[in-house]
């Protein structure tokens, strides 16, 4: 559930997991679609200071699809296994979901 922005829920859920090191967004669809956009200011707000946060997904289109069914394929497999450690790519912070400065 996106809205209302269950808050409360979220820092209950971070505060239970204590050696929590990143947070990691993840979404099949492009970086500037999907919940990520609507997401990233709320989560960043909320987090704590030690802790990461991290986007995994497709780059910026102007498409929802790669246009290529193989391709596609292949950047799904990547999602998956970067979102699960299983591959060592390097996760991408997300930038445009800095904390606000004060």
């Amino acid at each position: 559930m996106l809205y209302p922005f269950p808050e409360n829920e979220l820092r209950d859920l971070l505060a239970s997991y204590p050696n929590l090191e990143r947070v990691v967004w993840v979404q099949e669809e492009p970086r500037n679609m999907g919940a990520r956009a609507f997401m990233r200011r709320r989560m960043a707000a909320i987090l704590p200071e030690d802790l990461h946060y991290y986007y995994v997904g497709r780059q910026l289109r102007a498409a929802q699809s790669e246009g290529y069914s193989a391709a596609h394929r292949k950047e799904q497999g990547r999602i998956v296994r970067v979102a699960l450690d299983l591959e060592d790519d390097v996760l991408e912070p997300d930038a445009s979901a800095e904390r606000p400065r004060l």
